[in-house]
C-alpha cells in the first residue's frame, strides 16, 4: 500500500454525487454556484481495505511504503465542509463502507469493466 494505511479519506458513491449535481441545478439559484461535495464521515485507508478484504474474503499480507502520503501530492487527511450543500437538503444516501461494499458487487458484476482492451 502506499503511504502508512493510516490516510483518512472521505470517500462518495459516485450516484450520491449525481443525486447531488442534480439537486445543485434544481435549486441553486445563484449564477455560479461551488459545493463541496462529501460524506460526514471519513476512514483511514487501512479500513476500506480492511472491508475490501472482508467481502472478498482474502487475508492478503499488507506491505506499506511508509510516510504519512501515500504519494507526491497525496493529503493524509481529506474531509471537505460540506455545509452549504446540506443547506439544500443533500445528504449522502450510502455510508462510506456501504459505497466501497456496493462498487465491489458493481464490478463483481460488471467484470468486463475489469478486462483490458
Amino acid at each position: 500500500m502506499l503511504g502508512n494505511g493510516k490516510q483518512r479519506k472521505s470517500y462518495l458513491y459516485v450516484q450520491d454525487c449525481i443525486d447531488a449535481m442534480l439537486m445543485v441545478l434544481d435549486k441553486a439559484r445563484e449564477p455560479i454556484n461551488i459545493y463541496n461535495l462529501g460524506s460526514d464521515e471519513f476512514c483511514t485507508v487501512d479500513d476500506s481495505l480492511g472491508w475490501i478484504c472482508a467481502h472478498l474474503g482474502i487475508e492478503p499480507t499488507r506491505h506499506y511504503t511508509g510516510g504519512e502520503r501515500g504519494w507526491v501530492g497525496d493529503s493524509p487527511f481529506i474531509f471537505l465542509d460540506c455545509q452549504r450543500i446540506r443547506a439544500l437538503g443533500w445528504r449522502p444516501k450510502l455510508s462510506i463502507q456501504e459505497a466501497v461494499v456496493r462498487t465491489l458487487r458493481y464490478l463483481r458484476d460488471n467484470t468486463w469493466l475489469l478486462e483490458r482492451r
